[in-house]
């Protein structure tokens, strides 16, 4: 059993996880699922390296769970174009958010607002697309925080049933294929049976802080 100082056990907290996004995700995509765990702290690196993501330590429950989700969101569906890389980060975050929520300990809807209220409107934060972030911006905290904000708020607008099967339809679509977020967008209104430019737009392609 490998654990660090936050005695976290790195391989049943893998195989637990792979087990619940599979029944969320989808079918896990690979052959194998696992860990490699290097002993340098010092680094402070997650890579979600595929079946068996790779940590200079092994890391808090959060991480790991986010960096399996990428199984699914990178590793399986990969991303058209770079600049759509928030449906990589921002579903690996919302995963966080749903572990915490199938743990008992915090409702996605808690964590969208925490993340929400903790970045006030004249924050940099907000002053970033989303959905076609710079260079210098595509992997800010914006492209993984409000990314998984969009899917909160997406998750509230449709309702939890179209939303968990917005989720497989998704990764069963684009398996082992590349898509874009023009394609998310189809698909949750196809699901939905719901327009939804007016909150993909304020959420994903317009700076400043959306109302809620």
């Amino acid at each position: 059993m490998l654990k660090n100082s936050n005695n976290v056990d790195v391989y049943a907290v893998t195989a637990a996880a792979t087990d619940y996004w599979s029944r969320i995700f989808g079918p896990y995509p690979f052959e194998e699922t696992g860990a490699i765990v290097d002993d340098m702290p010092e680094a402070g690196f997650s890579l979600e390296v595929q079946s068996k993501p790779a940590y200079s330590a092994v890391r808090n429950e959060s991480t790991i769970v986010h960096e399996l989700a990428h199984q699914w969101f990178g590793d399986s569906v990969s991303v058209a174009r770079w600049k759509d890389t928030w449906l990589n980060e921002g579903f690996a975050t919302y995963a966080q958010w749903l572990w915490a929520e199938h743990q008992g300990t915090r409702t996605a809807h808690d964590s969208f607002r925490a993340a929400y209220d903790a970045r006030p409107a004249d924050s940099s934060f907000w002053r970033i697309k989303v959905a076609d972030p710079q260079r210098d911006t595509m992997f800010a905290s914006a492209v993984y925080q409000r990314g998984a904000m969009t899917l909160q708020m997406l998750r509230e607008r449709i309702g939890d049933r179209a939303f968990f099967e917005l989720l497989p339809a998704w990764t069963g679509l684009h398996r082992y294929g590349n898509a874009d977020t023009a394609d998310f967008v189809r698909l949750a209104e196809r699901i939905s049976g719901q327009r939804l430019g007016d909150l993909f737009g304020p959420w994903l392609y317009t700076t400043g802080r959306p109302a809620i």
